[in-house]
């Protein structure tokens, strides 16, 4: 059984569903391609659902969607749903354009029709600021409308009604024109934009001013400033000329642009960025980007080779590097970190891999470790991913386990950079140098082992490591460990144990101090980076 064996269709067609009562398997289909049926064959109860197709002609057109048994059971018989679909319209009638935007001017416009039979035009009664000619016609032709201009600053909007003469029993199509006219303007005087942030470089920033009266402009803070126009009438650029410095503070003006009717005035507030001081750089790129001799990491023979220098990072080109020579560090200038310093950074908060501008205050804030060895290093290859941070066991197991542990260490001062030195596993120590390890991890000096920049270059040769002393960041504040000579490097947590993966762990150095591994309760802190790569 069908629910519904006749269905009326408008001719614009549409989506109708039919229930059907069934205990065996069945078929629909239709008679026509413009009803058909969601599915051929089903079984047991189902909907089927019949999309008509829009018409296309103007006389009525009937379908017939057949339900019949399929398969066994074709005694059960068929149920037919007859469908009855309006036809179109005789004609259609189209005109060209649907809307009319006219400014405060007004104007003339052609309204063209497209039609096979008569028609004619008007407006209402109400509507006296346009008017309309050759309003009626036949077939394919066109009427006028001539828009007054305005005389008030209201916007104004009327409908022009075009519609068939018929004589027949088809029902008229009826379209509309729709026409707006702006209003007068009132005075006005606007400038974009009104700010104006310039860096220290200072530039040139056009300033689009907008207005339907004669102006004037003047500068507060001509010394840093300057403008490419002083009058005009009308709409007009200006262009600002922000001079480039290189003073460590900011510069302040305005250009005010006033209307000489009206009392209309606009303003531009300029603002030119202090000059931010980036470190200097060394002379030379390292000779290699990472030591010559491994160092045992664990009791399995794990062994890495360290990067040339501390991790850096230029956020300006979003760049990262490792530093130009090993006792290279970047110090008082990570005070200007932020997403746009073109000068370098080397002190990050905890895990901040993946956000090395983060200078948050708020523990919170770093949830967990993201490895800076993600990012592709420019001067340590172009692949993400080499590198990596020494886990805190690895670094315990550096630094006291592996094989001669105590004499592969010590303090030591290198190019006038105070900081900790690490030999490799396989040390040769290079002719006419000395290195005095620390043994016994206590009255360590920086004195202890002194080298000139040259000499290291000999050490460095040989497998030597130098962490040289970076200080902490807190905040954009450089603290004043930087002056204690006091090193701190981050540690990654040991993923294998969950405990410690939950800590926070950095290696710490400076004169008087047992040197060592860390837990840590201040991930917000800016600590120095180095990164390993492991030994194939």
């Amino acid at each position: 059984m069908v629910s519904e064996t006749e269905i009326n269709a408008p001719r614009d067609g549409g989506e109708y569903t039919i229930q059907v009562e069934s205990n065996i398997r069945w078929s629909a289909s239709s008679n026509v391609s413009w009803a058909k049926v969601s599915k051929g064959v089903s079984q047991n109860n189902d909907n089927v659902t019949i999309t008509v197709s829009a018409a296309t002609i103007p006389e009525e057109t009937t379908a017939v969607i057949t339900i019949a048994p399929y398969g066994e059971g074709k005694e059960a018989g068929e149920q037919t749903v007859t469908i009855t679909r309006g036809g179109t319209d005789a004609t259609s009638m189209s005109v060209d354009p649907t809307k009319i935007d006219a400014s405060s001017d007004g104007g003339n416009y052609t309204v063209n029709v497209s039609t096979t039979a008569k028609w004619r035009a008007w407006t209402t009664w109400d509507v006296d600021w346009f008017k309309l000619s050759n309003t009626e016609g036949e077939g394919d032709g066109s009427f006028g409308v001539t828009i007054d201009p305005a005389t008030s600053t209201g916007d104004m909007t009327g409908i022009i009604t075009i519609e068939e003469v018929r004589t027949d029993n088809y029902k008229s199509v009826v379209t509309q024109v729709t026409v707006t006219r702006k209003g007068k303007a009132a005075a006005s005087l606007s400038v974009t934009p009104t700010k104006i942030d310039a860096p220290a470089a200072g530039g040139e920033f056009p300033v689009q001013i907008k207005s339907n009266y004669p102006w004037t402009a003047s500068v507060v803070g001509a010394k840093y400033f300057s403008i490419s126009i002083n009058k005009g009438d009308g709409d007009a650029t200006m262009i600002v000329t922000v001079k480039p410095t290189t003073e460590e503070q900011e510069a302040t003006g305005s250009v005010t642009i006033r209307s000489t009717f009206g009392g209309e005035e606009a303003r531009v507030n300029i603002r030119r960025a202090a000059a931010i001081p980036v470190a200097p750089e060394p002379d030379e790129e390292p000779a290699t980007k990472f030591t010559t001799k491994p160092f045992s990491v664990n009791s399995s023979d794990g062994k890495v080779y360290f990067s040339s220098g501390n991790l850096q990072y230029q956020a300006s080109t979003d760049t990262w590097r490792f530093a130009l020579r090993q006792w290279s560090v970047v110090g008082e200038y990570n005070k200007y970190i932020s997403d746009t310093y073109s000068g370098w950074i080397d002190l990050f908060g905890y895990g901040t891999g993946l956000h090395p501008t983060w200078s948050y205050s708020d523990t919170w804030r770093y949830p967990g470790f993201a490895d800076w060895g993600v990012n592709a290093i420019s001067n340590g290859g172009s692949e993400r991913n080499q590198w990596r941070t020494l886990t805190e066991q690895e670094f315990r197991y550096m630094l006291g386990m592996r094989d001669n542990w105590n004499k592969l260490r010590g303090y030591g001062t290198v190019n006038d950079v105070p900081g900790f030195i690490l030999l490799p596993d396989d040390w040769h120590l290079p002719a006419s140098l000395t290195f005095n390890a620390n043994e016994d991890n206590s009255n360590a000096k920086y004195s202890d082992n002194v080298y000139s920049g040259e000499q290291w270059q000999k050490m460095e040769t040989a497998g030597a490591v130098f962490l040289p002393v970076g200080g902490s960041r807190i905040g954009t504040a450089i603290h004043n460990k930087l002056t204690d000579k006091r090193g701190f490097y981050w540690v990654a947590p040991n993923q294998a144990d969950e405990e410690s993966s939950k800590g926070v762990y950095m290696f710490a150095f400076w004169e008087g101090y047992k040197y060592r591994v860390d837990k840590d309760s201040h991930p917000e802190s800016g600590l120095s980076v180095r990164l390993v790569y492991d030994v194939k």
